[in-house]
């Protein structure tokens, strides 16, 4: 793969229009017309640097495709992309990704929004919405499924879990047959300790269903995806892409060594699980939308209320043997504040980001820069974090801090 071509960039305007009025004056001889120019913000004076932290991956590594959006105050959103989504095809910006535990971050929205309607309180009981599930404390709360201190097992670890899935890829598994396969006993006492779990989210995905009377898609995009212009969202258990979606890759063969990998990477239409598990995970967007979605959340805090931000943001710490430790300092309402290590000691970065296999995400607000990055990539690559952590650095080099 690694002669495959690789797209150059793609620097887009996405707020770039002349704006022109006329007004005339008409009288019985003449007609005055005047045009007033509208100034519109530069173009981002670093995207070139951007563009090649995305070119450099390509010319080492073999990652198939990458796409970036930057936001910085004061200057048009930068898009890039680089490498294809598959053979022949290039990435384009207006190409939707799987943003895997990105979605977490919409579905605690969410729920955050239906307690300030008073359609639930955070605090309720699992049983005043929930049937009983097996190995799930029903006493547990709405809180302690979204900042993971339920207790409740991760699925994704059960022993048998992924040579399952992939062994009937195209199987959309009902979230109760989930639960009755492969969720083992709690990890521990509900509010006793931080443990992730996809089930959490699982889990308010129904209790969501239940609060409204609707379906978690068409709240999603009611409440978030149409005011806000997220134009290629989609959410993959519910609904079908409005445009384009790269392709994703990746090696089932460790999990699944039944199935036949030749070519080594298999095509995510293949395999599409994250629809068995769509709440923790199973939104596609496109890196513009993730950096929108990040400026208006944790940026602009148009979507929430004050009040709801201080509950999003009250970070719970993993415990320090759990692996998520190294990428996390914290854990919030479907809130990540990421680990300073991580970004050559960058103190303050918050989002989400998500890896479902095929893809990797994530949706980042800088608050000291006042800067939001939306980003994925269509592979099985550990590259991800690296060029994040280029780009963060370019920011901070680049971006004067909010005073």
């Amino acid at each position: 793969m690694r002669d495959l071509p690789i797209q150059r960039v793609m620097v887009l305007s996405a707020v770039a229009a002349l704006l022109a009025s006329a007004c005339s004056t008409a009288s019985t001889a003449t007609t005055t017309a005047a045009t007033t120019t509208v100034a519109v913000d530069p173009t981002l004076p670093f995207g070139e640097e951007l563009q090649s932290a995305l070119d450099g991956v390509l010319e080492v590594e073999d990652p198939m495709g990458f796409t970036l959006a930057v936001m910085v105050p004061g200057y048009q959103p930068w898009v890039g992309v680089a490498g294809v989504s598959e053979p022949g095809v290039p990435i384009t910006a207006d190409m939707a990704f799987g943003i895997g535990s990105a979605t977490k971050s919409f579905i605690a929205a969410l729920v955050l929004q239906l307690a300030e309607e008073g359609k639930l309180s955070l605090d309720d009981r699992l049983n005043q919405w929930l049937p009983d599930y097996p190995n799930v404390d029903n006493t547990a709360t709405i809180r302690q499924l979204l900042n993971h201190t339920s207790g409740t097992f991760q699925p994704n670890h059960h022993p048998d879990f992924w040579p399952t899935i992939f062994a009937d890829g195209g199987r959309v598994w009902t979230d109760e047959e989930i639960y009755s396969t492969f969720l083992l006993e709690p990890y521990a006492a509900k509010g006793s300790e931080w443990n992730y779990s996809n089930a959490n989210y699982m889990m308010l995905g129904t209790i969501i269903e239940e609060a409204t009377g609707s379906t978690v898609s068409a709240e999603l995009r009611e409440r978030f995806f149409e005011p806000l212009g997220l134009t290629s969202a989609f959410y993959l258990s519910e609904e079908t892409p409005s445009g384009a979606v790269a392709e994703g890759w990746f090696d089932v063969s460790p999990y699944a060594p039944e199935v036949d990998s030749d070519p080594a990477l298999e095509p995510f239409s293949q395999f599409p699980w994250p629809a068995t598990m769509a709440e923790a995970g199973g939104l596609f967007a496109t890196s513009q939308d993730l950096a929108t979605w990040a400026q208006a959340l944790w940026g602009d805090r148009r979507v929430l209320s004050a009040t709801s931000m201080e509950e999003m943001l009250d970070f719970v710490a993993p415990e320090p043997d759990d692996e998520r430790g190294i990428l996390m300092a914290g854990y919030g309402l479907g809130a990540v504040r990421f680990n300073p290590e991580l970004f050559d000691g960058t103190p303050l970065v918050i989002g989400h980001s998500g890896g479902a296999l095929f893809y990797s995400a994530a949706a980042m607000y800088l608050p000291d820069y006042g800067v939001t990055i939306g980003a994925a990539l269509n592979s099985d690559h550990d590259v991800f974090g690296s060029v994040l952590t280029e780009v963060i650095s370019l920011i901070t080099t680049n971006v004067e801090p909010l005073s």
